[in-house]
C-alpha cells in the first residue's frame, strides 16, 4: 500500500498555457485595446471581463491567420480585468501586462491602459502609439473590494388568515452591508500574496424592523448608535467571528517551480482535464479554520528545458488537507499534461487519505485516476476522458470497518470491491466537425453507481458539477448537437439525446436528490431545438432573435412526469425567446427582451417576460412581469401575477459603484444580495425561482455595489 502511495505522490499535472497577448494604442477618442489569443487550433474563443459583465456578456473574438482577435476602444484611465473562454473553460492570459487574483484559485489578466502606455513611452523615446503587454515583475500590490450596501422594505400582499384577502402589511425593513477587503499581487518581487478579510456580512434585511422580533423604534435606535460606535461588529451579521480572515494565499515564483499555499476559504487553483473541470474553482482549502493546501507548479523549469521545441509540458503536485473541503482530511491532487502540435494529453491523480498526521498513509479512502485526450484533425476535433475510482474504508477495529462516503458528492457510502467494476468508472467521448456551413458534435458518456471526482462539488452551495459533467449515477447517455448557418443570417440547431440505465439490475438515478426511476429499463429521450436569426443580414433590420426549447419523453408509464393531477410521458419543460437590438440613438442605445416558459415545477407553471434597455446617461432600465398558474388539481396561487421595475447606473464618484433602485410585486428576478443585486438571476431565459419564491410579497430595494 505504501509503495503505491509513494508512486502516486510523484505523479505530475499540468495546465496548458494560453497563447495570448494584448496591445494598446492611443487613438483620437480614447485608447484602443487589442486582445490576441494565438492558438488557432481551438474554436469559438471569447473574451470576458468586468467590461462585459464577465460570462454574461462575453464577446466573440475573430479568427485571423495570427489567432483570435478582439479590439475595443476605452476611455483613458480604464483598468480592465479579463480572461478568455473556449470549450466552456476559463483560460488565463499568461502574457497579460499584469495579473490579479480572481478569488477562485486562479488569476485574471489586468490592463491599466494608462500605465501600459506610459511604460511604452518611457522605453521608446518619442513613442505615442503601440504598447505591447510585457508583464512587469516588480513588487506591486493591488487593493480590491467586493462590497454591497443596500436597503429593503418588504410587504405581505395577501392575508392567508382571511381567505387570501389583499393587504399591504410591512413584513421587514433593513439595511445590509457586505464588504470584503482584498489585497493581491507581489509583496516582494516574485512573492505573490492574496488576502481577503470579511469586514461585514449583514444580509437579512430585517435589522431595522421585523414584524415578529424587532420593533421599529428599537431597530432604528440600534442601527443609528451602532453604525457610529461599532459599525464593523453591527454589520458583521450572524457570524460569531464577525470580522474574520476569509482567504489567505501566498507563495513564491522561481525559475524552477512556482509554489502557493492557501488556508481557510482560499480556493484551490482550478484545473480542466479536456471535457471535465477536475479541480473545482469553488473548493476551499479548509473552511473549518483547519487544513490548507500546497501546490508545486513545475512549469518554469519545464518551459526552459523545452523552449527550443514545439512541446508544451507542465506538471503540478498539490498535497493538501482539504480532501473534505472542511480541512479535516489529508489528500492530494496532481496532474501532468503535454501539448504536441495538435495533440493534447492530460493525466490526473487524486487521493483521500487519513485524518491525522500519524495515519495519513495507513488508509487510502479514495483514489481517482483521470485521463484526457484532445486531438485536432483538420475540421475534426476529438475529445475523450476516462475516470476510475479505487475506494477504501475506515478501520474502526481490526474486525469492523466503516464504509467511506466522499465529501460534497452525490455518492454516499461506497463499496470498496464492487462486483460490477463499472460502478467505479466514468467516461466521456465526443467528436466535433466544423465547417462554414455546419457544426456537428456526437458524443457518448457513462457513469457507474459510485463514480466520483474528488475536489469537485455536487450539492454544496447549489453547485452540481459532478452530475453535470459525469451524468447521473448508473446512467449512460448518447447525444448529438448539430447546427447549420443559412446565408449568414439564420442558425438552426437541434440537440437530441437518450439517457438510459448502465446496469439495469440496479436503480437508475435521474437527479441530484437521489430519486430513482421505478423501472430500471426506463429511457429518457430529450429533444432540444434552438435557433438564432441575425435580422440585419436577413431583412436589414438591426437586431438578433434567439430561442430554444427543452422537451423530454419517458419510455415507461410508471415513470411518467407528474404535473398536478395529470401524468404524461411527454413534457415541454422549458423554452425561451430573446430579442436584442443595438441602436444609434443618444437616449436609447439598445435593449433586449426575454420570454421564459418554465414547466419544471410539479404544481405551477411560470411564464415570464423580462426586459433591459440602455438609456440616456448610461442608465440601464429594467422591466418585466410574470404569470404563475396552477396545474390541474392544484390550488390557485396567492399571487398569480407579478411584475417589477428597476434601474441601475455606474457612478463616476464614490469609487465608481453601480447604483440600483428596484420595486418587485409577486416576483423577484434579481440575484440575492451579495451576488450582484442589480443583475438578473436566470436559468436560460427563465427567472430562477423568482416568481415562485416571491408569491404573496412585494419589496422596494436600493443600494450600491462595488466590484473593484
Amino acid at each position: 500500500m505504501k509503495k503505491r502511495l509513494i508512486t502516486m505522490f510523484v505523479l505530475f499535472a499540468v495546465c496548458m498555457l494560453a497563447f495570448a497577448d494584448v496591445s494598446v494604442k492611443q487613438v483620437a477618442d480614447g485608447v484602443e485595446v487589442t486582445f490576441l489569443f494565438a492558438d488557432t487550433s481551438v474554436d469559438n474563443v471569447t473574451v470576458a471581463g468586468d467590461f462585459t459583465n464577465w460570462a454574461d456578456g462575453a464577446v466573440p473574438m475573430t479568427k485571423t491567420d495570427e489567432g483570435w482577435v478582439y479590439t475595443t476602444v476605452v476611455p483613458a484611465g480604464t483598468v480592465m480585468k479579463y480572461k478568455f473562454l473556449y470549450d466552456g473553460n476559463w483560460v488565463r492570459d499568461f502574457k497579460a501586462p499584469d495579473s490579479i487574483d480572481d478569488g477562485f484559485g486562479g488569476m485574471n489578466g489586468l490592463i491599466d491602459v494608462d500605465a501600459v502606455l506610459a511604460a511604452s513611452a518611457a522605453s521608446v523615446p518619442g513613442a505615442t502609439g503601440v504598447a505591447a503587454a510585457a508583464p512587469v515583475k516588480a513588487a506591486k500590490l493591488h487593493f480590491q473590494t467586493w462590497s454591497m450596501l443596500g436597503y429593503q422594505t418588504k410587504w405581505d400582499t395577501v392575508d392567508e388568515s382571511d381567505d387570501n384577502a389583499s393587504q399591504f402589511e410591512t413584513q421587514s425593513t433593513g439595511i445590509n452591508l457586505k464588504s470584503y477587503l482584498k489585497v493581491s499581487g507581489d509583496a516582494l518581487p516574485n512573492v505573490p500574496i492574496y488576502i481577503e478579510v470579511a469586514l461585514a456580512e449583514q444580509d437579512s434585511f430585517d435589522n431595522i424592523y421585523s414584524r415578529d422580533t424587532t420593533d421599529l423604534d428599537d431597530g432604528m435606535k440600534n442601527m443609528l448608535v451602532d453604525t457610529v460606535f461599532d459599525p464593523m461588529y453591527y454589520y458583521g451579521g450572524q457570524s460569531s467571528a464577525k470580522t474574520y480572515l476569509g482567504h489567505l494565499k501566498l507563495g513564491f515564483n522561481s525559475p524552477y517551480v512556482n509554489y502557493v499555499t492557501g488556508y481557510k476559504y482560499a480556493k484551490l487553483p482550478p484545473h480542466t482535464n479536456v471535457n471535465w473541470n477536475t479541480v473545482d474553482q469553488e473548493w476551499e482549502a479548509g473552511y473549518n479554520e483547519v487544513g490548507g493546501f500546497s501546490q508545486f507548479d513545475f512549469s518554469p523549469i519545464l518551459s526552459t528545458l523545452l523552449s527550443n521545441t514545439d512541446v508544451v509540458v507542465n506538471a503540478v503536485v498539490a498535497p493538501n488537507r482539504s480532501a473534505d473541503r472542511a480541512g479535516n482530511q489529508y489528500g492530494m491532487y496532481s496532474y501532468a499534461n503535454a501539448k504536441i502540435g495538435n495533440h493534447y494529453v492530460d493525466f490526473q491523480y487524486n487521493g483521500a487519505y487519513g485524518k491525522t498526521y500519524d495515519t495519513i498513509l495507513d488508509e487510502v479512502m479514495e483514489s481517482d485516476f483521470i485521463l484526457g485526450y484532445k486531438g485536432v484533425f483538420g475540421p475534426i476535433v476529438v475529445k475523450t476522458n476516462a475516470l476510475y475510482n479505487l475506494y477504501g474504508s475506515y478501520k474502526v477495529t481490526d474486525s469492523i470497518k466503516t464504509a467511506y462516503s466522499p465529501s460534497s458528492s452525490d455518492v454516499s457510502s461506497v463499496d470498496e470491491d464492487p462486483e460490477n467494476k463499472l460502478d467505479s468508472a466514468a467516461a466521456n467521448a465526443n467528436i466535433t466537425f466544423s465547417s462554414d456551413m455546419i457544426n456537428c458534435t456526437v458524443g457518448y458518456m457513462m457513469r457507474g453507481m459510485q463514480a466520483n471526482m474528488m475536489y469537485v462539488e455536487n450539492g454544496a452551495d447549489d453547485h452540481y458539477d459532478i452530475s453535470d459533467q459525469l451524468g447521473y449515477r448508473n446512467t449512460q447517455k448518447a447525444w448529438l448537437d448539430v447546427n447549420t448557418k443559412i446565408a449568414d443570417a439564420v442558425t438552426l440547431g437541434i440537440a437530441p439525446s437518450v439517457t438510459m440505465g448502465l446496469d439495469t439490475d440496479r436503480n437508475v438515478y435521474h437527479n441530484t436528490d437521489q430519486d430513482a426511476y421505478n423501472n430500471a429499463d426506463t429511457k429518457c429521450i430529450d429533444i432540444n431545438p434552438y435557433f438564432t436569426v441575425e435580422l440585419e443580414n436577413l431583412v436589414g433590420i438591426k437586431g438578433t432573435v434567439e430561442g430554444y426549447g427543452n422537451s423530454s419523453y419517458i419510455t415507461e408509464e410508471d415513470d411518467q412526469y407528474t404535473r398536478g393531477d395529470s401524468k404524461s410521458q411527454f413534457i415541454i419543460s422549458e423554452a425561451g425567446l430573446k430579442y436584442s437590438m443595438d441602436l444609434d440613438l443618444d437616449a436609447f442605445s439598445g435593449f433586449e427582451v426575454m420570454y421564459g416558459f418554465d414547466n419544471g415545477d410539479e404544481d405551477y407553471l411560470f411564464n415570464t417576460v423580462i426586459a433591459s434597455a440602455d438609456l440616456i446617461y448610461d442608465i440601464t432600465g429594467q422591466l418585466g412581469f410574470g404569470i404563475r398558474s396552477a396545474n390541474k388539481g392544484v390550488d390557485d396561487p396567492h399571487s398569480p401575477f407579478g411584475f417589477y421595475v428597476g434601474a441601475n447606473k455606474k457612478l463616476a464618484k464614490l469609487a465608481k459603484p453601480t447604483a440600483y433602485l428596484q420595486f418587485m410585486y409577486g416576483m423577484d428576478p434579481y440575484n440575492g444580495f451579495g451576488d450582484g443585486p442589480s443583475e438578473y438571476n436566470l436559468d436560460g431565459y427563465t427567472v430562477s425561482d423568482g416568481v415562485d419564491d416571491y408569491s404573496g410579497a412585494a419589496a422596494i430595494r436600493m443600494g450600491l455595489a462595488w466590484d473593484l
